[in-house]
C-alpha cells in the first residue's frame, strides 16, 4: 500500500455511521489541502468489510466503534481475517480501557478517542506514515495546528 515514490495519493477509509463525524473529517481533510490524501466513508462496517472484498485497498482505515449492521471490533475482526494488513485506528467517545482492550484485540493497530481533531488526525497521519514524502511536512503540522 504505502509506494517507495511517497508521492502518490494515500487512500483513507473513514468507517462512521454518524453524518457529523463524517463531515469533520472531511473538512479536516480539506483543511489541511496540501496532504494527499483521498478519503472513501464507509456508513457501517459491513461496508467497509464489503470494499475490500471488492478489491479495494486503503493506505489507514479509521474505525469508528458503535455502528448500525457491524461494529468496529467485529469489522476489525473480519478485516484482519481477510488477510487486510492495512493499519486500523480505532474511534471511540468512550476512551476506557475496556473499549481500548476489545479494540486492540480485535487486530486495531491505535485507538484514539473523539471527538478527532486536526492535531490528532495530523498525528495519526505521522504514526502511520501518510505524510511521508511530502516536501514541507514539518512546516505543514507546524501550520496546521492551532496557536498555542
Amino acid at each position: 500500500m504505502a509506494s517507495a515514490s511517497g508521492d502518490r495519493q494515500k487512500k483513507v477509509l473513514l468507517v462512521e455511521d454518524t453524518e457529523i463525524n463524517r463531515v469533520v473529517v472531511r473538512r479536516l481533510i480539506t483543511k489541511m489541502g496540501e496532504l494527499n490524501v483521498e478519503l472513501e466513508e464507509a456508513e457501517n462496517g459491513k461496508v467497509a468489510v464489503d470494499f475490500i472484498r471488492e478489491g479495494k485497498s486503503y493506505d489507514l482505515i479509521l474505525m469508528d466503534k458503535e455502528m448500525p449492521v457491524m461494529n468496529g471490533h467485529e469489522a476489525t475482526r473480519q478485516l484482519r481475517s481477510l488477510g487486510v494488513r492495512t493499519p486500523i485506528v480505532a474511534l471511540s467517545g468512550n476512551n476506557m480501557q475496556s473499549d481500548m482492550d476489545l479494540f486492540l484485540a480485535a487486530g486495531a493497530d491505535h485507538f484514539e478517542d473523539k471527538p478527532l481533531t486536526q492535531d490528532k488526525l495530523l498525528r495519526i497521519l505521522t504514526k502511520f506514515d501518510l505524510l511521508h514524502g511530502h516536501t514541507d511536512e514539518e512546516q505543514l503540522i507546524s501550520a496546521s495546528l492551532p496557536a498555542a
